[in-house]
């Protein structure tokens, strides 16, 4: 069974019975409450806003960009998101954010050259899993369904796509280290540079948070 095979999805695209599986809404489609941006890494670069219910990322000032990041951190959790994006735009959920931006990312890169569900690690060895493929699973004028899970330390990192398991990735021990810490916040993203294109943006419109510890 892959990985959405775990949750029972209306046509919507929100599982059925989400609270009693343990899911919590962590984007109230209101406000930024229980976020803020991550400035100890970008300062106050990059524009995040609620229009119509949808949290949409915008480069600010124009090429500069930054990540938006959960007050809460988490450890073991699955989060399940429906993201749109204008083309051309470079963006991701972020896992076990650190303050200096050490993380896992699941690339949101929707440009000529980029991926779609890669695996990488800023300040941890850039890639670690190529997806270039997954791009053709990738909704151009509407929004996508992207489930990720995070166990273990070192972890075990499951991505799936708009129905379609495309990663399975494990981790492991960097001259007896872990890569991250275990815990750290849960991030998004407005990549800074001239590839994302003026005007464009990203859009959040679910974000879903199954945990099985935070502090």
């Amino acid at each position: 069974m892959g990985i959405l095979g775990l949750l029972a999805l209306t046509q919507t695209g929100i599982p059925q019975d989400w609270e009693s599986k343990g899911f919590i809404e962590i984007f109230n489609h209101i406000n930024l409450d229980g976020w803020r941006k991550l400035t100890e890494y970008s300062g106050d670069s990059g524009h995040w806003e609620v229009k119509n219910g949808v949290l949409v990322g915008s480069q600010f000032p124009e090429g500069k960009g930054g990540l938006l990041v959960t007050e809460k951190k988490y450890r073991d959790f699955e989060i399940f998101a429906e993201v749109k994006a204008d083309y051309p735009v470079d963006s991701g959920l972020f896992l076990r954010v650190q303050p200096s931006v050490l993380s896992y990312q699941i690339t949101i890169d929707y440009r000529p050259d980029g991926e779609v569900g890669a695996v990488y690690c800023p300040l941890g060895g850039g890639f670690l899993l190529h997806n270039p493929e997954v791009k053709e699973l990738w909704k151009k004028d509407s929004y996508n369904r992207v489930l990720i899970s995070i166990k273990d330390q070192p972890p075990v990192i499951k991505v799936n796509i708009n129905g379609k398991d495309v990663v399975e990735f494990q981790d492991e021990l960097i001259d007896g280290k872990y890569r991250v810490p275990e815990e750290g916040f849960i991030g998004v993203q407005v990549h800074p540079g001239e590839s994302w294109g003026k005007g464009n943006r990203i859009y959040f419109k679910e974000i879903w948070v199954k945990h099985s510890g935070h502090s």
